[in-house]
């Protein structure tokens, strides 16, 4: 599996592969287990990568600035977070005509939907105004998500927000 990494993309595809190569029948469910023993021990646990992405983003906005809010669930995990570093915070203040904000389904080792907020500066390029992670895409996550950017952005009110047709950003938007 170690050599084959990187190289297969499903792991249908890699229990095809394995049996095929060693003549045996493993189930697609125990290569998978071993996918994850082997992505554990390459990268980590999710807990660990949580737990550094908030010391960072905690360090970072003691040290330079910008906003950063989490919210814990059960068993001390981690729930929803919203971060700005002091620079997006510097784009928000000259570049807030138009913010689009889109989640990522579940589409990250957290399991959890990734929320960007994106602007358009004077060259027309896209620019971060903030992102966070949510812990599911309900109508009071997102009350909680964009009552927090309305701190951050103290006051600062964008002409135009642009959202798809997903109904719990919407409502967390017009709150």
């Amino acid at each position: 599996m170690d050599f084959l990494k990187g190289r297969v993309k499903s792991v249908k595809s890699l229990t095809s592969i394995i049996n095929k190569i060693y003549k045996t029948n493993f189930k697609k469910h125990q290569i998978r287990y071993r996918v994850d023993q082997l992505y554990q021990k390459t990268f980590g646990t999710p807990h660990d990568d949580a737990d550094y992405f908030v010391k960072m983003a905690e360090d970072d906005v003691k040290k330079n600035g910008g906003y950063f809010q989490m919210e814990m669930g059960n068993e001390s995990k981690l729930k929803n977070v919203i971060y700005i570093s002091n620079t997006m915070l510097s784009y928000a203040k000259k570049f807030i005509d138009i913010v689009l904000v889109d989640a990522k389904y579940k589409r990250n080792r957290f399991n959890m939907p990734l929320v960007s907020l994106v602007g358009i500066n004077n060259f027309g390029h896209t620019i971060l105004l903030g992102f966070g992670l949510v812990c599911n895409e309900t109508i009071p996550t997102y009350v909680w998500f964009f009552s927090n950017l309305k701190l951050a952005w103290d006051g600062l009110k964008p002409l135009n927000f642009i959202a798809d047709e997903c109904e719990s950003i919407n409502e967390g938007i017009n709150l």
